[in-house]
This record gives C-alpha cells, structure tokens and sequence, in this order.
C-alpha cells in the first residue's frame, strides 16, 4: 500500500491572523508595517485597503507630520479663520536660536501663496534670509539704507496718490486726500525720531503747515524741499504762528528748524533723499520684501525711522490694491450690464505678512507697536493675515515703554494661533499667563531642544552635519483646543533659498576639506 504523504495525514490547520499554526505553516511571529504614503482625497480615492484618515488639521498649507501619531498635517492662521477655527487671522511664532523659526514661517507663507495670497515681508535683520524668496516668486525687494539700493521720500504721494490718479472721481479724491495726511503724518513723525523727543502741539501743525505748501508749490515734492519751506515759510505758515515776517517766524521756530536741518543731514538724510517713489505693482502675485538688513543695529533713530516709514508703506500699498481691484470689479460689471466683457487688470485675492524678529523692532522702534496693534485689531477688514516672530514672550512684556508693554502683551492676546517652538520652562510660565497652556504642553516644549547624546551623529544624506535638536518641531496652539505637535518638512527648493547661517556653514565646509586631505 503505497503511504499517505505527509500533509494528509496531518491534522486540519488552524489559520491564525499571522498564517497557518503548526511546522510548515508559514506562521509569521512579527508582521512588518506597510509603507507610509499620505496623498489627498483626491489622489487616494478609491485606493483599498489600508487607507486611513487623520484627525489632524489637513485645511491650509501642508506643515509636516504630526510627532505623535505620524499622520501629515496642514495648517495656518488664514485657513483657521476662514473655517470659524479663530476669531483673527492672525499668528505668533516663539522659540529659541537656531531652531527654525524663519522656515517654518516661510514654509506656512509658501502653502498660503499656493491658494492666491501675496507675500508682505518687512523688515529682515538678516541679509539674504528672506529676499530670495520673494525674488523667486517674482516679488519686489526694496533694500532701504543710507548706502543701499533705495531711499525713501518723505512727500511722495506714495501707492494711495498713484491709485488716487488711475481711480478718479470721487474715490480718487478721496484717496489723494488721503494720501497727503499721511505724508504730513509721516514728516512729523520722522522729525520726533530725530530729535528723540515730541513735537509741540504748534511744531505739528507749523510741519504740516510746511508741508501742504511743498505740495502745492512743487508736483513731485522730495523730503528736502522742507528745508526751503521753512526757511521761506508761505502766509499759510505766517498766519498760522502769528507771525509778521520771516526773521520773527525763524527766531520762535529755531528749535524746529534745527530739527529739520539734522533730519536731512549725515545718514538719516541720505536715507530720507529718495528723490522718486517707491513702485510696487499691485497687480504682482510675488507680493513685496522691505529690506533694512544694512543699516546697523548701532544706529536706532536710522533704523526706526526705516521701519515705520516702510510699514506705513507696505500697509498703504495693500490698501491701493484693495481700491483698484473694487474699482476693476467695478469695471467688469458695468462691463456685463451693457452685455461687453472686460477683464480685470488686478484681482483681490488677499495678503499675508511677516515680520521676523519682531522683538528687535518693538524694543528699539518706539510707535511700531502701534502700527501692529492696529493691524491686529483691523486685519479682517484689510484681508491680511499676519504673522510675527519673535524669540521668547518676555520679548513682548520687558519693553521699556509701559503703555508698549501693555499693547504688546494684546497681540499676543488677540493671536488665534500659536506656534511655539523650544523654549525654556520661564518663557512658558510666562506664556501661560496670556494663552492657557497644559503642563503636559509646556513638558512637551521645553523639551522640543533635549539633545539624543553627546555627538554631533552622522551625517546627512548630502553629507551636512544635521540639525540641531529641535530643529522643526512646532506646538501650534489654538485656544481652547489640544495642541498639535508637528515636525515642520522643508523642500529642497526651500533650503536652497534659505540660508542664515552663511559664515558657520562656510567654516563648516571648510573644516570639511581640511579632513579630506589630511
């Protein structure tokens, strides 16, 4: 009789979930996991099995992966509010040196440019660090300085004053109007930041005085027509002080005159004697950096007076766009009612702003904190979403002036999201006491920058020393809502336009070669 083989004359198997139990069955003690791939709805539909949902935010620009659960994550402020997330479009990033602060901004900009925003960068202290990007999408870089490519005129009628003329009517009118109080706003307040000190109530209105004469006198005023105004002051002036002739004028006034005269000498004049205005195209998708990189830290009145003459800039350039794009659409319709078709030269499609190192110009810029907290309170009604960076939230709170501390401690009050990088156990108390933070938050934080071990570990897949632990790793915190931990994810093309660490990675490099042939 010939003999059963071996499988029959076993008994039935028993399938387990890992295989079949028994010798030969192929049993499996562990199950490998599967690759990860994230996709959106629209390329995994469809796909079976093993898709999965997430739980995280996934509406706004894609961030990175979440560090607990591993799942991908898409985030920012402008999402948020325009799903009723937050109140304000509006966001605070804090953390420490060198962890990545300006790439992750950079990165929630990139994804918020990808839907039609325009970029409004002002102010980097850095050189390089965010003009490449803007220079790469097309955008305008304005690098101002005594000695840089561009200066400022104090009197240009500026964007509202160019969209006033291609605007007219009634509308126009309006914008010119405008346009010329804020260019008496701005002399006056750049001749504060030259004499450290405030104007007298008769000084403000002897400038403004001044300064409607240069309008009417000259149809493209520079900032150092001041200087003949008020040395041949008009009857407007004269009337205004009560005064009979020019000699008594200059004698009551001579502080004044004093004050103009070191306003357009040495570097704060070089800074101030643009003799053009500065174009910004608002139909441009690359939006706008204002770069005051080369004027040194060592000379706070140039540098205020740069920063607050070129935010008042950008903000009046967000609001020409806004009028020129309602004046288009306006075009288009009348255009539709006789049964034509006009196509709008500018579209509306909304700003987003960053200011980096938001703790420089708060400490040695004093009103900057009132150009921000109106932007604040009034971002939903200008369309701009607003990001700032800075390095702790004692930054915010130790600011010389009181009624800044005060305002500051409100920005960050009012901010619908958080970004909170590392940061030392003292930076969270202090935090905690503006936006309620768990302890488990605050453990997971301060623990963001913990080094794995003594070495600086292996290299790179490019070869580059990696980066320093903590290195883009966010807590984005909404109110009231459990804080998402996320491991921020740069591009290739990112890194190549973002470098603030030039003369390190050069040392660096070299060391390198140094190894090599050793």
């Amino acid at each position: 009789m010939k003999p059963m083989p071996a499988w029959a004359r076993s008994k039935p198997r028993t399938l387990s979930p890992t295989g079949f139990l028994g010798r030969g069955g192929g049993r499996w003690n562990r199950i490998p996991a599967a690759p990860l791939w994230y996709g959106s709805s629209v390329q995994a539909n469809g796909i079976f099995p093993f898709t999965a949902g997430t739980a995280r935010p996934v509406s706004g620009a894609p961030c990175g992966t979440d560090l607990l659960t591993g799942t991908a994550v898409a985030l920012d402020h402008h999402a948020f509010y325009m799903e009723g997330v937050i109140s304000s479009p509006s966001m605070f990033l804090f953390g420490i040196n060198g962890v990545g602060k300006s790439s992750t901004a950079q990165t929630i900009t990139l994804g918020m440019m990808a839907r039609g925003m325009i970029p409004a960068v002002f102010n980097p202290l850095k050189r390089g660090e965010h003009t490449p990007l803007i220079e790469q999408a097309g955008g305008s870089v304005f690098e101002f300085g005594p000695n840089a490519r561009h200066q400022l005129n104090l009197l240009s009628p500026g964007p509202l004053g160019r969209a006033a003329e291609r605007i007219g009517g009634t509308i126009g009118d309006e914008l010119r109007e405008l346009a010329m109080w804020k260019v008496t706003k701005q002399a006056q307040l750049a001749l504060r930041i030259s004499r450290g000190d405030r104007l007298s109530d008769m000084e403000d209105a002897v400038v403004e005085a001044t300064v409607q004469t240069v309008l009417e006198r000259n149809p493209a005023p520079v900032t150092g027509d001041l200087r003949q105004a008020f040395r041949e002051p008009s009857e407007r002036v004269l009337s205004l002080t009560r005064q009979t002739s020019v000699e008594a004028f200059d004698q009551k006034y001579s502080l004044l005159g004093d004050t103009i005269e070191a306003m357009l000498s040495g570097d704060l004049g070089r800074l101030l004697g643009g003799t053009t205005s500065v174009e910004i195209d608002p139909g441009n998708r690359g939006g706008f950096c204002f770069d005051t990189s080369s004027i040194p830290s060592s000379a706070p009145a140039l540098l205020s007076t740069a920063m607050l003459i070129s935010w008042s800039l950008g903000m009046d350039s967000i609001d020409a766009h806004w009028e020129i794009a309602r004046f288009e659409a306006e075009k288009q319709a009348e255009a539709a009612r006789e049964g034509d078709t006009y196509i709008p030269s500018v579209t509306w499609s909304g700003y987003t702003t960053l200011m980096d190192e938001f703790w420089y110009p708060a400490r040695v810029t004093p009103g900057i904190v009132d150009h921000a907290d109106t932007l604040s309170r009034s971002n939903r009604s200008v369309g701009t979403a607003e990001m700032k960076i800075t390095h702790s939230p004692k930054d915010m709170l130790s600011l010389p002036n009181s009624e800044d501390r005060e305002k500051a401690r409100g920005l960050a009050e009012r901010s619908g999201l958080l970004g909170l990088m590392a940061l030392t156990n003292d930076d969270l108390d202090v935090l905690g006491e503006i936006k309620p933070l768990t302890n488990k938050e605050k453990a997971m934080v301060s623990g963001f920058n913990a080094a794995k071990s003594w070495g600086a570990g292996p290299a790179t897949w490019d070869g580059k020393t990696p980066p320093p632990p903590g290195a883009g790793k966010v807590l984005f915190k909404v109110e009231g809502r459990p804080g998402v931990p996320v491991q921020m994810i740069h591009s290739g093309t990112q890194k190549g336009l973002h470098n603030t660490d030039e003369r390190f990675r050069a040392q660096r490099h070299h060391d390198d070669e140094r190894r090599v042939l050793a």
